[in-house]
């Protein structure tokens, strides 16, 4: 070789070099094929983060790594099987903890994940223990940290494939259009953009949020449980489409929005967006991310059938259908299938009486990936399946029931009925499919089939419910049989009332003033104890006895129908404001029905005038009133001191004592009476009756004096007695009670001894001209005396007992050490 050929071949011998030294400088800045999550040329990636080698191309590190000891860096590349190179991290971090500072992007295109800030880094290693999930290495963001890839390739067209774990710390939550607040995976949310995006978890599942119709679509999964999954998407940024898949299977799907975006300048992994106002993180595990610029159909699902078998998670492309499916006995029911990404996996179907895909029974030889139902035997059954593949076992979902020859063919009537107290109702009827099935009826206060009380008794497909409570009911039945469980629609209001009570007597005129207090009885229109009307300075009608101010459905305890007293029957009732159009102006001149519900009772109204707006609150109607019954039997009376309201004789119906002939309130029952004139009235029908005078006097009296009323002892063999009574310088009636009925009780002045104990005789007198009523006490002792009987036995009550002489029902006995004991004292 001569020296130009030398000189030729070191320089072309440099530019090999050299161009080797910056390829790798550039950690493989070139378009790499990830074949080894089973793509080709056909489909280049736009960002690959991975712990493992997606592409035998590849020639960077996995990662950049800073060790907590000391904050040095390193990267981090492969070991020969294209695993993470675990002894070099862990060499490198040693006991400490290390933190990803750059996550490299495995596609070619230097679009790596990089954090600076070192309370930002998400970690790869604690206290020099790699962080695994499934046995693998991965990287755990907590709390605030997350990686940011600047780069625009993300904005438009985009499919993703995550491998993930998500804790239970993901509980964002809110509106599909608050999606911004989600824990975010990977995103570029922007305050008040419209080409912002992000995929996290929202509302316990995995979600995507778009900014241009500021909405979101998340999955059907539950996923904040730890459990590692795979979630992938993707989203059509012509069409508008996004789809959202959860170990394979479709998992969401929504049209959000249409247009080109390109917009966000940056993303970020571990959080909704890259900048710190509104940031929000994520919180678990992220093993790997792959990203396209493209909308992928089978190449994503090789992805997902690769994933699952090196992270060992089951991807399933096709799970059982969740709908629920109702058929006759023999019928034919839509099948179910189950897709595993893996060919080479293996299925066994199962049946469960719950809806759960574990324990339960095998289904012999149902070993395809498909399965028809059996509809040979009556009841609810749920099905699975079971798949098995080279690197994982798992269940699919379970499937919606399938209901076979067991079905509610016609519902309790949902007609509502008004009926009164005690008056028959029409029946409910049910009718259900199947031969061996129960009834079990249920009474509800609401208008639901769930949390109803159960109805002793009412096991059979009719039921008439009761009238002899008032309020309004629904009802509703279980049919239960072959591991199935029905419940019907409830039934219509089922409402018992009192007899309708119409009030068409005189018409009286009512009126508050602008401004009036409406606090004070005379600006209150009171029809009942329970309805008052009024109305304060502004706004509507309120009903005072129950409402300090005007509500949406006030007047409480009334509903209003505009029509006349006589068409009550016919009309249609609301609450007052509806009634009046929301216009109480437009009510004057018109005429109402109003029933107050409670009483029911139906009067007549007609508004004359109405203060509108804030200008005082004054307003007046006419109104009917009730037809007042006659006034309540009653004569005057007298009493000895003291008395009281309870004394007075009356006869009637809801009696009120006043001290007035008007106005006032009634009297307690408690109140002391006076030498005075009162009134009473009777209420029926919620109408009051005129009050009737009544004079009473009370005389004066002096207590008698008793005396000579003595304490007694009998035994329980003793017979009945009577009371002698006691002296009294009044002559007024003796009366007599026992304080304790098991050992006396006293008919008259006869006193029948019980049983041994003791009681207190208490000897009432009544009142007698000068004198009051007064009482005296003594006290009765029954004793228990053990004597023998003619057969030899201990006996306290037989009467049948010898005494010394052997004679039987003597006044004495004998114990059972032969001494003698009087068994009579009388």
């Amino acid at each position: 070789m001569n020296s130009f050929q030398y000189s030729y071949t070191m320089k072309f011998y440099k530019k090999i070099v050299l161009f080797i030294l910056i390829f790798v400088g550039f950690e493989g800045y070139c378009q790499n094929t990830l074949d080894n999550v089973g793509l080709t040329s056909a489909t280049p990636a736009a960002g690959a983060y991975s712990l493992r080698k997606l592409s035998s191309l590849y020639l960077g590190s996995a990662i950049q790594v800073r060790r907590s000891v000391d904050n040095a860096t390193q990267n981090i590349s492969f070991d020969s099987n294209g695993n993470l190179d675990a002894n070099s991290l862990t060499s490198f971090v040693g006991s400490g903890d290390g933190f990803l500072t750059i996550w490299y992007d495995q596609s070619g295109n230097g679009n790596n994940a990089i954090q600076n800030a070192l309370l930002n880094q998400p970690k790869i290693i604690t206290t020099g223990v790699i962080e695994r999930s499934n046995g693998l290495p991965t990287v755990i963001f907590s709390g605030s940290q997350f990686l940011v890839v600047n780069s625009t390739v993300f904005n438009n067209d985009l499919t993703g494939c995550l491998v993930y774990n998500a804790s239970g710390f993901n509980n964002r939550s809110g509106l599909a259009r608050s999606w911004f607040n989600m824990n975010g995976i990977f995103g570029s949310e922007q305050p008040g953009g419209t080409t912002d995006f992000a995929y996290g978890i929202y509302n316990n599942k995995f979600t995507a949020g778009n900014g241009p119709s500021d909405n979101s679509i998340a999955g059907n999964t539950t996923v904040n449980d730890n459990s590692i999954r795979l979630h992938s998407w993707t989203r059509n940024r012509t069409t508008g489409q996004i789809n959202l898949y959860a170990n394979g299977a479709i998992d969401g799907t929504a049209n959000l929005n249409t247009g080109t975006f390109s917009a966000a300048t940056s993303v970020a992994i571990g959080a909704n967006q890259t900048f710190a106002s509104g940031q929000v993180f994520y919180n678990g595990y992220v093993s790997e991310l792959i990203l396209f610029a493209t909308v992928l159909t089978n190449p994503r699902q090789t992805i997902e059938y690769k994933q699952g078998l090196y992270y060992g998670v089951c991807a399933l492309a096709t799970q059982p259908s969740p709908n629920n499916q109702s058929v006759i006995l023999g019928g034919t029911p839509a099948s179910l299938g189950v897709l595993s990404s893996d060919p080479d996996a293996t299925y066994q179907w199962y049946s469960n009486t719950t809806k759960s895909n574990s324990d339960g029974t095998l289904l012999l030889g149902e070993t395809n990936k498909t399965y028809t139902p059996s509809t040979a035997a009556e009841g609810t059954l749920y099905y699975y399946a079971v798949i098995s593949s080279a690197t994982t076992t798992c269940a699919s979902n379970v499937s919606g029931y399938v209901r076979v020859g067991i079905e509610i063919t016609s519902q309790p009537s949902n007609s509502n009925q008004t009926v009164i107290q005690n008056s028959s109702v029409n029946s409910l009827n049910v009718i259900a499919t199947g031969n061996s099935i129960t009834y079990q009826w249920y009474k509800n206060l609401n208008n639901s089939n769930t949390s109803g009380i159960l109805i002793s008794g009412a096991t059979t497909n009719s039921y008439t419910p009761l009238s002899t409570d008032l309020g309004t009911s629904y009802y509703y039945v279980v049919v239960s049989g072959n591991n199935t469980i029905l419940v019907s629609n409830p039934s219509g209001a089922i409402k018992v009332t009192t007899t309708p009570v119409i009030w068409n007597g005189p018409t009286i005129t009512f009126s508050k003033a602008n401004y009036a207090d409406y606090t004070l009885v005379q600006n209150q229109d009171v029809l009942t104890n329970t309805v008052k009307l009024t109305r304060a300075n502004d706004q509507g009608l309120f009903n005072i006895a129950a409402e300090s101010r005007f509500g949406g459905v006030s007047p409480s305890n009334t509903e209003w129908a505009e029509g006349l007293l006589t068409n009550y029957t016919n009309l249609t009732y609301r609450t007052w404001q509806q009634a009046v159009n929301y216009s109480a102006a437009y009510s004057v001149d018109k005429t109402y029905v109003v029933h107050l519900i409670n009483e029911n009772v139906f009067l007549e109204l007609k508004v004359l005038s109405w203060t509108a707006g804030g200008n005082g609150g004054g307003f007046s109607y006419s109104r009917t009133t009730c037809l007042p019954p006659s006034e309540p039997a009653a004569s005057n009376q007298s009493f000895n001191s003291p008395a009281t309201v309870a004394d007075l004789v009356v006869t009637g119906t809801n009696i009120k004592w006043y001290l007035g002939s008007s106005g006032g309130t009634s009297l307690l029952s408690s109140t002391s009476l006076t030498s005075a004139t009162y009134y009473v009235t009777q209420t029926v029908n919620n109408c009051e009756s005129a009050r009737k005078p009544i004079s009473v006097a009370i005389i004066s009296c002096s207590a008698p004096t008793i005396s000579s009323f003595n304490n007694t002892t009998k035994t329980y063999f003793d017979t009945n007695y009577t009371i002698i009574p006691p002296l009294s310088n009044s002559s007024g009636v003796f009366t007599y009670m026992s304080s304790n009925l098991s050992v006396a009780t006293i008919s008259g002045t006869t006193v029948n001894i019980i049983g041994p104990g003791s009681t207190i005789i208490t000897a009432n007198q009544d009142a007698h001209g000068s004198f009051c009523i007064g009482s005296i006490t003594s006290t009765l002792i029954v004793n228990n005396i053990a004597v023998v009987t003619k057969n030899g036995q201990i006996t306290t009550s037989n009467p049948n007992h010898v005494n010394k002489n052997g004679s039987v029902g003597s006044s004495s006995g004998v114990n059972e050490n032969g001494q003698a004991k009087v068994t009579k004292s009388n």
